[in-house]
């Protein structure tokens, strides 16, 4: 009875050990609100001779800033070739590694470009080339002959008083850039220390690329005095004797991308929106140098190329394509995932390279299949190899373990018809830890864009709003990319099949998932979704808070202040203020104020040029004028990247604001 009553105990002793333990396993730290700062992002992924090399990129809360080194993949470690912090570009020629540092730049007022030179030892960089001229890209035929473009100032009239602004040219400001009034960018040639300016004084140049066997250049060029186009011009380039042709195939056709598909072929994306007075994915075309023929590869429309799913925590990437004899290879956002599909040249029929639950951000060919940088189950930027099978394996364990044993909410999928009976989806952040019967406040967070997509990757604000136990909501309206031109194009149609498509989304939502209280919705957004967070605030009373971010007030204000003013609202709505201004105000959340009854907090930037600072004033002027509870926060010396790029301070700080705001309402 004794050894009975003995093993009986020791039995509950273990039970209750094994359980104290699962239970202390299953305890995950919280996702802060500075976790974004723990997160490192990999870009310009190169590869040679088995030797894998990129960016990497993590901000720093102590300096205020972000750090940038040259790193090399030995074993599934990043191994760091620089301690700069401010490498911003690399490229392989030969058997060294050539990079920017922009620590080195000269503390005078003229521009200065340092290059440094790592010989295949990796060991103590050596400088390369130093050039007196703001380079932005490089393409190297040897060491000692190059092609680079660098941002040139047109009249020193403009840099004589640093107490004034001066603006003399539309566009006058660019974000990210500040004024380019009587700015251009140029194109030189680099031979053995002496230097040859290639480009006229007002032409603007980018996408330089070089063919493979380095006898050509291709280019696209701007030509503008006073006022810039829209349309462009593609550029080839003899290198033996430096003389060029311009090409021309669409009068009003848009290029970009330029890449060699071999010594003799262009390939290039071209939009002709303006041709057809629509929003329309760019055309996939080559041209060949020698005969001037241009043909149409495919059309775009429902592959488009590039990677347009959001995250706070990655970089950009490139929407570069590699070439087969049947066809090409390239990143593609597809409904809310961005594979890496190859397109067949004759059929137009599609392939997946990669898994299909996937967000690439780039990728180049390896060993029979291809190397990725990508973002999946719910983790920051790794690298992975993908064979011709379409196997994965992840090569990198550069963010893994700070995302172990961290509380990440899952998202749960909701299927929803619009009014137009289009089958569309979206997603819900749970709360973390939340518990069944318990009604949780509810964020709906809107894209901007409108042409950006949602995912299922990782997104530091979201998690965050799910850490602190809201549910989270999002989807893809009318508008966003992944589902072909005709779901792309918006025109004319702001805050009309969109608004609805985002309501139908949140009845669905409701509908569907538990722990939503419909009584406690909260809606937020930036720059489109700013937009659409204003434009909603005055046509339903369902949302009992509000935060705009970089928002659109007024069509007619933004047309005339944004970098991009002009050429957005003519390609999205096909007018202007003067030649009819009423479709632009109808649609301007602005002329609604007045029906405002949601708490709204603004958010802006004064260097915001994307969006200007006048956007979220007006609106907050208004519901002031209103008496609607509201609060503007303007971040000095930040832009319309703030939530993405600004310093990792002002990051924590707008979080914060968001966060509170919902607190308070909600």
């Amino acid at each position: 009875m004794k050894r009975l009553y003995v093993l009986i105990m020791f039995t509950i002793c273990t039970l209750l050990i094994y359980s104290q333990s699962i239970s202390s396993s299953a305890i995950k730290d919280s996702i802060g609100i500075d976790f974004f700062a723990k997160v490192k992002s990999i870009s310009n992924l190169q590869e040679k001779d088995g030797n894998i090399f990129f960016l990497l990129r993590q901000p720093d809360l102590e300096q205020d800033k972000y750090n940038t080194d040259l790193y090399q993949l030995e074993g599934g470690k990043a191994v760091r070739l620089t301690s700069s912090q401010s490498v911003s570009d690399y490229f392989l020629q030969d058997n060294a590694i050539y990079f920017k540092d922009t620590r080195s730049q000269s503390q005078k007022n003229k521009p200065e470009t340092v290059y440094y030179k790592l010989t295949k030892e990796y060991g103590e960089a050596i400088e390369w080339v130093r050039l007196p001229y703001a380079v932005l890209d490089i393409q190297a035929i040897d060491e000692n002959r190059f092609f680079f473009t660098a941002s040139d100032q047109l009249f020193e009239k403009a840099n004589s008083n640093k107490a004034i602004r001066i603006f003399d040219e539309l566009p006058f400001w660019s974000n990210g850039q500040g004024d380019i009034s009587g700015k251009r960018v140029h194109l030189y040639y680099y031979n053995s220390g002496d230097i040859t300016l290639l480009s006229d004084s007002l032409e603007t140049v980018s996408d330089i690329e070089l063919s493979p066997d380095k006898k050509h250049l291709a280019y696209i060029q701007k030509k503008y005095q006073t006022k810039a186009t829209q349309h462009n011009t593609l550029v080839i380039l003899d290198v033996s004797t430096l003389h060029h042709k311009e090409w021309n195939s669409f009068d009003r056709g848009i290029y970009s991308q330029v890449q060699f598909i071999d010594d003799k072929q262009v390939f290039v994306l071209i939009s002709r929106s303006l041709e057809h007075n629509k929003m329309e994915n760019p055309g996939f075309y080559s041209l060949d140098i020698f005969s001037g023929k241009v043909k149409e590869l495919y059309d775009g429309d429902l592959y488009a190329a590039g990677n347009s799913i959001g995250s706070d925590v990655k970089s950009g990437g490139k929407n570069k394509l590699t070439f087969d004899k049947s066809g090409f290879t390239y990143i593609s956002t597809i409904v809310d995932q961005a594979p890496l599909i190859h397109l067949d040249y004759n059929t137009s029929k599609l392939s997946y390279r990669s898994p299909r639950d996937i967000s690439i951000s780039d990728y180049v060919p390896y060993s029979g299949g291809y190397l990725l940088i990508a973002m999946a189950d719910q983790l920051g930027d790794e690298i992975y190899s993908v064979n011709a099978k379409g196997d994965i394996i992840r090569l990198s364990d550069i963010n893994t373990i700070t995302f172990e044993n961290k509380a990440i909410a899952k998202p749960i999928e909701v299927k929803f018809r619009n009014e137009l009976g289009k089958e569309l989806n979206g997603y819900v952040l749970p709360p973390v830890n939340y518990k069944e019967g318990v009604k949780y406040p509810t964020i709906l967070n809107i894209h901007g864009g409108p042409r950006a997509t949602y995912g299922t990757v990782f997104f530091h604000e979201m998690q965050y709003w799910a850490n602190k136990g809201y549910a989270v909501i999002y989807t893809n309206p009318t508008g966003s990319n992944g589902r072909g031109s005709e779901f792309t194009d918006l025109r004319g149609k702001f805050g009309t099949v969109d608004y609805n498509d985002i309501l139908s989304f949140v009845d669905a939502a409701q509908q569907q998932i538990p722990f939503i209280d419909a009584d406690r919705l909260g809606v937020t957004g930036g720059s489109y979704g700013g937009f659409m967070t204003n434009w909603i605030i005055g046509h339903t009373v369902r949302f009992k808070a509000a935060v705009s971010l970089r928002s659109i007030s007024s069509w007619i204000s933004f047309n005339n202040t944004s970098d991009i003013g002009n050429t957005f609202t003519e390609s999205y709505f096909g007018n202007n203020t003067w030649t009819d201004s009423k479709p632009l105000w109808d649609r301007s959340p602005l002329k609604y104020a007045d029906k405002v009854v949601t708490p709204t907090l603004f958010l802006h930037s004064d260097q915001d040029y994307r969006c200007w600072l006048v956007e979220g004033v007006q609106m907050y002027y208004a519901l002031q004028h209103f008496e609607i509870p509201t609060r503007l926060v303007i971040f000095n010396n930040e832009n319309h990247e703030l939530s993405r790029s600004g310093k990792p301070s002002n990051r924590i700080k707008r979080l914060d604001e968001i966060t509170r705001w919902f607190g308070k309402y909600l």
